[in-house]
């Protein structure tokens, strides 16, 4: 990524509780992936999401959902990433790379993403939201 600002639109695919990574190889990048792609001025995050899942997934899928927003640093960057999860009907072909079901150990294998994130995400967690005014404190343990 050049130096600036980047806005992109992840998606974790998930089938039966388990994260399913892309495996490229090259000419491209390489490793285990979950698909992304920029999002375009102007744009729906959710409806390039959606697109995400029909490209890559092929549209298997019976819930899409906000799961995070974070601020990641990169090759002399900084990237805002809107991440969606995707509950999978199917596990998905190989048109765009070859499907990865995560085991456990696999989930640090990931690129781009912590395994703490990848867990979240995976147990239908995402980002806490601050309490707006007129709400009261919620304590979580």
């Amino acid at each position: 990524m050049a130096s600036g600002v980047l806005l992109s639109v992840h998606v974790v695919p998930v089938l039966e509780g388990r994260i399913v990574a892309f495996v490229l190889d090259p000419p491209g990048p390489k490793g285990r992936w979950l698909p992304w792609t920029m999002l375009p001025q102007g744009a729906n995050p959710y409806e390039i999401a959606s697109t995400i899942v029909d490209e890559w997934c092929e549209g298997a899928m019976s819930d899409l959902r906000l799961a995070d927003v974070i601020s990641r640093e990169g090759d002399g960057g900084w990237e805002l990433a809107i991440v969606f999860r995707a509950e999978l009907t199917a596990l998905p072909g190989r048109e765009r790379g070859a499907p990865h079901v995560c085991d456990a150990q696999d989930m640090a294998a990931v690129h781009g993403f912590n395994a703490v994130d990848l867990e979240r995400w995976l147990g239908g967690g995402g980002a806490t939201t601050p309490p707006t005014e007129g709400d009261s404190p919620k304590l979580l343990f």
